[in-house]
């Protein structure tokens, strides 16, 4: 149904209920679709009526000519899905590590690439109520008043927002309501977690003006305890509010949105290297047959005269225990204009994210050094769309697209009481401290378009083109904290480097900008009202990364040769899939399948750099974060459901993702590539290799076939407790929920390193009962999540002379616990 100025008109006849529901399904749903997974065809104003849940989201992603994945407000309802990494459970091809908001969500086997990205542009992108947000921090948190969450795959970026290479994840919160409701939940689980959430709408004035305030608090113990100061890791200590305005007029929709967030976590943890913890002593076997000269804890004895105290990789001795500290606060407004058939949409957008990590320096109660990166980023952004509304011969969408990020990262090495024993270095004393300045910015604008052209009722085809200018801006400044003693300054600086810092330095400021191209060309062929056929070409272009960390190359006697590149070269994507979507017997079933393969060139990510020499000729080995000049990701996604009988509903999904370098000749070697040259090497001896091949290899961390199975139960029971007095003589419903995430086994380990390390395939399996209200006023709910503590870990590596070898910590144990919610009005 299209909104004209008839519309308007006529419901000024209605009563204050019909008001409601006209003004609620027409304008005031003008912005439901402004920003979807990047649909192939351009959508309408929708007519809906009252609260939302996203079903009606879901139903019309089968319809689409595009692979998209929604997950509704009653399934995160029902199953608990607070956290980006629940959600990730029901989506094979979406993955999230949710111990730290630097490392951000993949897709297809894509995230960030390297580095610590905060000056990086994601091939995935982040979308919340039409608006993209272009760090991975924003997605730290839990969601309260979810309406939908969805995954659009392929190219996106010519209908609305910001371009991405290989998808977005986008989320919808529930507008708020003309109709008062409010309601409360708690929840109680093992590890003495809580969560409470409230969430309260309804009108300020009538059908005029409404709000909708929503508030969550997460807190829970660590389940990895330190072993000196007792602190719990892994714990939770969160939360957040959101407030919304939602103005109705005769022609125009205002939504003002203002969401605060912060945590204060043992969650970042680097004296246990980026998450990992001792496992044993270190066991290091060198590609050419040697051995180091000594283990870590020979050396630990030889350097400090200490001996281990754990080699259990949760029980740590930590020096201290400080938080990780994260916030962000955001405000955007979305204001949609009837003009005609056509709507005119004005988003504008202000995004803050703060990071303070604090780490320990050392484990085995050392106090060596500990690194850690704080971050700032603001974002603005300013977008203008006209569209016009579906079911017409063409229908179309344009707008313009601007966004301005400024980041800046401080990057701090600390030196403790044992870093001048440990490093070899007298004038490294307790205190000292490395710092490193990172900046980057990023000016981004854009005009983009897309059209649907309905050939007949058979054919249609979608095309789509942005055309985006970047200019992009980075630097990085070093300097020391140093202190007036015995030791000169050349003497302190000396020994910072000789502890991984890096002395004094300036990048200056690099500047380079991109004119960058984005297409799409979307066939589709409807065979009948049951099977839609479909094909996608695409070509996706983001500019390069700012590498904050950029420092001066030096040969062995810090003699300057050359910089690291501040930023990298533009990663440009092409992507073929092709899918089918059927639904049967009245959408009691639906099936689809999407095929793909997509070339990545230029694909950010470390490399080793020979090209500088030293003073005997020598070529010095330089790692840092540059490009692979060709990645490939190919793959098959399935996902559907089955509803066989009223109040049983049967889901599935799976993928199998084949992610690997097809020519990447410079790529670092492994620590047990990095055997020593002797002084006077013997005849026929070897020396170690200066970079190793990557080509033609798979990336690890990348499960080859991933699968979900879920099956959800609802049956009326009847007024069951109407014994207990009049108050209970209504009726309920019994509910049962089961969910298994399925992964094949992942390898951590380097193809070339001596020893590997694979995961078991494993299995989350997720279940939950309960009993609700039939108005579902309401509910109770007990429920385990990861049933059977399945805990893979998530790195592993033997070790060094100076480092144990190492574990990276499991994701979540097993959680049990209840939930009530009760709908106050």
């Amino acid at each position: 149904m299209r909104i004209g100025p008839e519309t308007f008109d006529a419901r000024r006849g209605f009563g204050v209920r019909s008001r409601r529901g006209v003004l609620l399904a027409g304008i005031a749903c003008v912005s439901l679709d402004v920003a979807l997974a990047q649909e192939a065809q351009v959508d309408d104003v929708r007519v809906t009526g009252g609260a939302r849940d996203g079903t009606q989201r879901q139903e019309q992603a089968t319809k689409q000519p595009r692979p998209i994945v929604v997950v509704t407000s009653k399934t995160a309802e029902r199953e608990h899905l607070d956290r980006l990494t629940d959600l990730a459970q029901k989506v094979p091809n979406y993955r999230v590590d949710g111990s730290h908001p630097r490392r951000p969500a993949t897709i297809r086997g894509v995230g960030l690439g390297a580095g610590s990205g905060d000056g990086a542009e994601s091939d995935t992108g982040f979308v919340v109520d039409n608006v993209f947000w272009k760090n991975f921090g924003f997605q730290w948190g839990d969601f309260v008043d979810l309406e939908s969450f969805e995954i659009g795959l392929g190219p996106q970026g010519t209908a609305f927002g910001k371009n991405t290479t290989v998808g977005n994840v986008v989320i919808r919160t529930q507008l708020p309501l003309f109709e008062r409701k409010a309601s409360f939940e708690t929840s109680f689980a093992n590890y003495n977690r809580i969560i409470e959430k409230l969430n309260v709408t309804g009108p300020l004035i009538d059908d005029k003006l409404a709000y909708r305030v929503a508030f969550y608090l997460d807190k829970s113990d660590g389940w990895i305890r330190d072993q000196v100061t007792g602190a719990g890791y892994r714990n939770g200590n969160r939360w957040g509010v959101r407030g919304q305005l939602y103005y109705v007029g005769d022609s125009v929709t205002d939504r003002l949105i203002f969401n605060y967030g912060r945590s204060a976590e043992y969650s970042n943890i680097g004296a246990c290297s980026s998450t990992v913890c001792a496992f044993g002593d270190s066991f290091q076997l060198f590609a050419n047959g040697t051995l180091p000269a000594r283990t870590y804890s020979q050396t630990l004895a030889q350097r400090l005269g200490r001996s281990v105290l754990t080699f259990d990789p949760f029980k740590p001795y930590f020096t201290r225990t400080p938080t990780f500290y994260a916030q962000q606060h955001n405000v955007s407004n979305e204001a949609n204009i009837q003009l005609g058939e056509n709507t005119l949409s004005l988003i504008s957008a202000y995004g803050h994210f703060r990071l303070q990590p604090r780490v320990p320096l050392g484990n085995q109660e050392l106090s060596i050094s500990g690194g850690r990166v704080d971050s700032y980023v603001d974002q603005f952004s300013q977008e203008i769309k006209f569209a016009s509304p579906k079911e017409q011969k063409l229908e179309w969408a344009t707008g313009l697209y601007s966004m301005y990020e400024y980041v800046w990262n401080h990057n701090l090495t600390e030196f403790g009481s044992d870093a001048a024993a440990w490093f070899g270095a007298p004038a490294l004393l307790n205190g000292l401290q490395n710092n490193r300045d990172g900046k980057a910015r990023t000016f981004h604008v854009a005009a983009y378009g897309q059209a649907t052209y309905h050939v007949d009722e058979q054919w249609a085809l979608t095309f789509g083109l942005r055309d985006s200018y970047e200019i992009k801006e980075g630097s990085n400044f070093s300097w020391e904290q140093v202190y007036p003693n015995q030791y000169s300054l050349a003497q302190q600086t000396a020994a910072i480097r000789s502890g991984g810092g890096q002395g004094f330095f300036d990048t200056g400021g690099v500047s380079k900008s991109l004119n960058s191209l984005t297409g799409v060309f979307n066939p589709q062929y409807r065979v009948d009202e049951h099977i839609l056929i479909f094909g996608l070409v695409g070509r996706g272009e983001k500019a390069g990364a700012v590498n904050t960390s950029a420092q001066p190359i030096l040969d062995g006697q810090s003699n300057f040769k050359g910089w690291q590149p501040v930023i990298t070269k533009p990663e440009v994507s092409w992507d073929y899939e092709i899918g089918v979507k059927t639904n049967w017997f009245d959408g009691a079933l639906v099936a689809n399948i999407n095929f793909y393969w997509n070339d990545i060139y230029n694909f950010q990510t470390n490399l080793t750099d020979t090209s500088y020499k030293d003073s005997l000729g020598q070529p010095i080995r330089t790692t840092y974060l540059g490009t692979a000049n060709h990645v490939q990701l190919r793959g098959v996604e399935i996902d559907g459901r089955w509803t066989p009988l009223e109040g049983l509903a049967f889901t599935y999904s799976g993928a199998r993702t084949d992610a690997r370098w097809l020519d990447f000749a410079n790529a670092a070697t492994p620590a047990d590539w990095l055997w020593a040259t002797p002084t006077n090497p013997p005849a026929g001896f070897l020396s170690a290799p200066l970079t190793l091949s990557r080509s033609n290899s798979r990336w690890e961390l990348v499960p080859l076939w991933s699968f979900n199975v879920g099956v959800n139960y609802e049956r009326c029971l009847g007024p069951l407790f109407r014994d207990l007095g009049e108050w209970a003589n209504q009726s309920v419903t019994g509910f049962f929920y089961a969910n298994a995430a399925w992964q094949d086994k992942v390898q951590l380990t380097d193809p070339h390193a001596v020893f590997q390390y694979w995961t078991s395939p494993y299995t989350r399996t997720n279940v939950g009962f309960g009993l609700k209200t039939d108005d579902e006023r309401y509910a109770l709910s007990v429920w385990v999540k990861n049933l059977f503590d399945n805990r893979p870990f998530t790195a592993w590596a033997p070790g060094t002379a100076t480092t144990p070898a190492t574990v990276g910590w499991p994701n979540d144990p097993r959680t049990f616990g209840g939930t009530m919610l009760v709908k106050l009005y």
